[in-house]
């Protein structure tokens, strides 16, 4: 651990799981353009971690893509926003996930008219020029925190930031929207999602100090409480979320961003009874 990561360890109050017998496994810290560029979506492809970041008050849109054993930021793409989205005013990049080297990103507009889902090169992080905007009767309000790959069906999933009583499906090659699916529970607050086995596991910034996760399955709606985290005396965000299993017995790998100017990764063991 660098001297710069001790300091912010010691000032880092924030992430202890609170659900037993799950844990925090480690914690690693990011700042200057590194956390421009990375500290509102996180995904991965089992080798790197790839996020999405978004400074509005500073118009700042980038992309990063980090090591994920070493934490290494490889490579950045900062101050960028397509100009074919920019033209129709989009402006804020959300959760992303990952999909047959593609990244999916949930994108919002200046107006909260017309979110839409850009899809991106993973090698480069390139735009391709696919996107899909999503209208008032798919996806009311302008509002698009994350999207979530069914990697075994061929499907993306979407939900919402406030008031989160339904996902959205849509085909992952396609863009075309299927179906509504009703929830079991409302949820939220919601910032960023990733599937596992049949279930999808959303990040919540919803209550302070405590922050939370929760699980859907789009099979049946079913949605419960699976994590509830401390996020200590620091003004905390929770952000997007994303999964694999690793050597150290770390599971979830959530972003939270400790304001003004650090984003934390922190890495968290899996709930009792999950596939690892």
């Amino acid at each position: 651990m660098t001297r710069k990561e001790k300091l912010l360890k010691a000032l880092d109050f924030s992430g202890k799981s609170l659900t037993a017998p799950m844990r925090l496994v480690g914690t690693r810290y990011y700042t200057g353009t590194s956390f421009f560029a990375s500290a509102q979506g996180i995904t991965n492809d089992g080798t790197y971690y790839y996020c999405t970041g978004t400074i509005v008050p500073l118009k700042f849109n980038g992309l990063s893509k980090i090591d994920m054993q070493t934490g290494e930021v490889v490579m950045k793409k900062e101050n960028y926003l397509p100009p074919e989205l920019a033209r129709q005013g989009f402006h804020h990049y959300g959760g992303c996930t990952y999909f047959e080297n593609k990244l999916y990103v949930a994108i919002e507009d200046k107006d909260s008219a017309h979110p839409c889902i850009g899809v991106f090169s993973a090698e480069t992080l390139e735009f391709t020029g696919q996107y899909q905007i999503l209208g008032p009767e798919i996806q009311p309000n302008g509002n698009l925190p994350w999207c979530a790959a069914d990697k075994e069906n061929r499907l993306l999933y979407t939900g919402y930031f406030n008031h989160c009583d339904h996902i959205n499906v849509f085909h992952i090659d396609t863009l075309e929207f299927i179906r509504h699916i009703p929830i079991s529970r409302v949820v939220e607050h919601t910032q960023g999602a990733e599937m596992w086995n049949g279930l999808i596991y959303i990040s919540c910034h919803d209550t302070w100090p405590k922050k939370h996760i929760f699980s859907i399955d789009p099979a049946t709606g079913e949605t419960e409480l699976i994590m509830e985290r401390d996020a200590g005396k620091n003004l905390v965000e929770s952000e997007g979320i994303t999964i694999c299993p690793q050597s150290d017995g770390s599971f979830f790998h959530q972003l939270d961003v400790i304001y003004p100017f650090t984003l934390a990764i922190r890495r968290y063991t899996a709930p009792p009874g999950v596939e690892v």
